[in-house]
């Protein structure tokens, strides 16, 4: 019978290592058959808290849950997760059919058991041939697969992937995350996967946890935590983001009145995405993606006009980057098509549609 409990429940985790704060109280529950991203700058705990599921981190206080079980002070060979780790950890004496093999010797599985489910893993990670080379007979993407493949074997509820693609160079980086998201979806294995490339996260995750300082800011879709960021570190960090001072004027039950840089405009509530209810008075942060500006003149009574001048054009193929400085001092980063020639010193205007901005209480700074 499948369980019906969650893959794995974080409870209100904390570690400290003397006076710096790695986890600082993260409670996190993942539904089986996805595919997390923990995401974040170096030191913001990302590593930490999936070596605590993993068993190789013990927390200061909190629960962690497996299916149900509370695994907290549990040692790492018994937990029902493996990990994946960025050199690979393969045993250099055992060929490749051996490494994968490894794990259900431990459970004390017959040989002919084992050898079925080598052969299953063989498949799957597309090496059929190579089972009886030795690791150091092996490309770099080839290693991942194998290493992949012996962390699956034992049939773990997760798998737990501490940056590993990080050794790889570009492309083959990139043919892994297809090759990750591919197994991840053919095996309907929880992936709990560590990152801080943001490309890598958006483009393998059902959902992505933003980390900043020992806490998650936001846990939503790719397109959600690009599209409606939470907090102006989430906005900052996925992406680039023009993030324009603002002041709140009114709020109904439909709008909020803002005054940015002198202008007065109105943008739907709906567009509020930091949880916090604004009031009149209140200072606000607006985020404005730089694809969502468009080159041109005035547009509609919801379009929000900026002007400036042109500091800066960088072609970039398809595309170019333009940088413009506003009368109020201002730094605006845009995209407009590769023909426009503007020259440094010329002023240059875009428009932005109210429902392709988000609007942010400055206390989520």
């Amino acid at each position: 019978m499948t369980s019906t409990n969650p893959a794995i429940e974080l409870k209100d985790i904390r570690k400290s290592y003397g006076a710096a704060v790695a986890i600082d109280g993260v409670s996190l529950t993942v539904e089986r058959g996805v595919f997390l991203t923990l995401l974040g700058p170096s030191g913001c705990g990302k590593s930490t808290l999936l070596r605590s599921i993993g068993g190789f981190v013990e927390p200061d206080s909190g629960k962690i849950l497996v299916d149900g079980r509370d695994i907290t002070h549990e040692p790492a060979f018994r937990r029902p997760v493996n990990m994946v780790f960025q050199d690979y950890a393969l045993f250099p004496h055992m060929s490749v059919r051996r490494n994968i093999g490894f794990g259900c010797e431990m459970k004390n599985l017959d040989r002919a058991a084992i050898e079925r489910r080598c052969d299953e893993l063989l498949e799957l990670i597309r090496l059929p041939q190579l089972g009886e080379r030795m690791p150091d007979e092996l490309s770099g993407g080839q290693r991942q697969r194998v290493a992949l493949a012996r962390a699956l074997a034992p049939d773990p509820v997760s798998l737990l992937l501490d940056e590993p693609l990080g050794a790889l160079d570009l492309k083959l980086r990139q043919e892994m995350q297809n090759e990750l998201k591919a197994v991840q979806k053919r095996t309907g294995k929880t992936f709990v996967f560590v990152t801080h490339d943001q490309e890598e996260a958006m483009s393998m995750s059902d959902l992505v946890a933003v980390m900043n300082r020992g806490r998650i800011e936001q846990i939503a879709s790719p397109r959600e935590i690009y599209s409606r960021p939470a907090t102006a570190f989430v906005a900052g960090f996925i992406g680039a983001a023009n993030m324009l001072d603002a002041e709140v004027e009114g709020v109904d039950g439909d709008g909020i009145v803002l005054d940015i840089g002198g202008s007065r405009f109105r943008l739907p509530s709906s567009r509020l995405t930091s949880g916090r209810a604004l009031r009149a008075g209140d200072a606000a942060t607006v985020v404005i993606r730089p694809e969502q500006l468009a080159a041109g003149g005035r547009g509609q009574e919801q379009s929000l006009e900026l002007q400036g001048r042109l500091e800066d054009v960088t072609f970039l193929g398809g595309r170019a980057h333009i940088r413009f400085v506003t009368a109020t001092g201002q730094m605006i980063l845009a995209e407009a098509p590769p023909s426009m020639a503007d020259n440094v010193g010329d002023t240059v205007s875009f428009i932005c549609g109210s429902n392709e901005m988000v609007v942010l209480a400055v206390d989520q700074k």
